[in-house]
């Protein structure tokens, strides 16, 4: 069995799962137990399998771990930020994290381009772009950043039209405007899920400072704690991606030209433990 890349996960659980296993089938006196006694635990045998099912790991066995499985400096360095980014306490410790692994990654067949993971990093980019869709906007920086709020910089707003249009995301119209070149955008199969998280932190960042009054347009906000059954969970959330897909057809079949940008963020998330 092939012995894993680790520069293709973005879990470093399913990593060391996979590499025991390859690991395992070439050398099968190698179990789980022995694992934890090369660890430099012999007298507690199920410590790999712990961690397998989600036990913290410190920084003295990170290091054993990179021991034990003999990685190479850089593949070492990767792993370390795996673990630090799986294991992160707060949204800014996991961005922190994710960002070392981007630029640790060395895989060109998993490699996240930086530049794409700098556009989902700042909401601004996608407002600028959305402010592009319904507005006329060449290089007037200032006037660009008035239209977005919270407030952003001229400096901002130069650099997330640069960005996106490196990206291919804008481009110039035969006007000489810069328009989107597509009408949605996909953050792609690499590592999508933690781009889309980063992304889904700045709006909810930004639904926080609409409850604070820090947007002087109108704004519609209601929150909801409810007990409910399993079988009600399930028809809520079908209710739920019901209405934002009613959502995304008034906007696309929307008779009336775009002349604002608007974020709508839902979430529905257990406040209890399941039994």
């Amino acid at each position: 069995m092939e012995t894993p890349t680790i520069y293709a996960y973005d879990d470093f659980r399913l990593f060391l799962l996979d590499w025991w296993t390859a690991r395992h089938a070439v050398e099968p006196d190698f179990s789980k137990s022995e694992a934890s006694r090369r660890l430099g635990l012999p007298n507690t045998r199920s410590y790999f399998t712990d961690v397998l099912a989600g036990k913290k790991v410190t920084d003295l066995f990170v290091e054993r771990f990179c021991q034990m499985m003999d990685l190479p400096a850089d593949e070492a360095r990767y792993f370390r930020a795996l673990v630090e980014f799986n294991q992160a306490d707060t949204p800014e410790d996991r961005e922190v994290s994710f960002e070392r692994l981007v630029t640790l990654n060395r895989t060109p067949y998993r490699r996240v381009d930086p530049k794409a993971y700098q556009y989902y990093r700042h909401w601004w980019n996608g407002a600028v772009r959305a402010v592009l869709s319904i507005e006329d906007h060449t290089d007037d920086w200032a006037a660009l950043a008035s239209r977005v709020t919270p407030s952003i910089t001229p400096r901002q707003a130069k650099e997330a039209v640069a960005l996106m249009a490196e990206l291919g995301f804008v481009a110039l119209d035969p006007r000489g405007f810069w328009k989107p070149t597509e009408s949605a955008l996909s953050s792609g199969d690499d590592n999508r899920d933690e781009l889309v998280l980063q992304m889904q932190m700045q709006q909810f960042d930004l639904a926080k400072l609409a409850i604070m009054s820090a947007f002087p347009l109108p704004k519609d906000i209601a929150t909801s704690t409810l007990s409910v059954s399993a079988s009600a969970v399930e028809t809520i959330r079908a209710r739920i991606e019901r209405f934002r897909s009613e959502i995304r057809s008034i906007a696309h079949k929307d008779p009336d030209p775009a002349d604002r940008v608007y974020s709508l963020c839902l979430a529905f998330f257990p406040l209890t433990k399941a039994e």
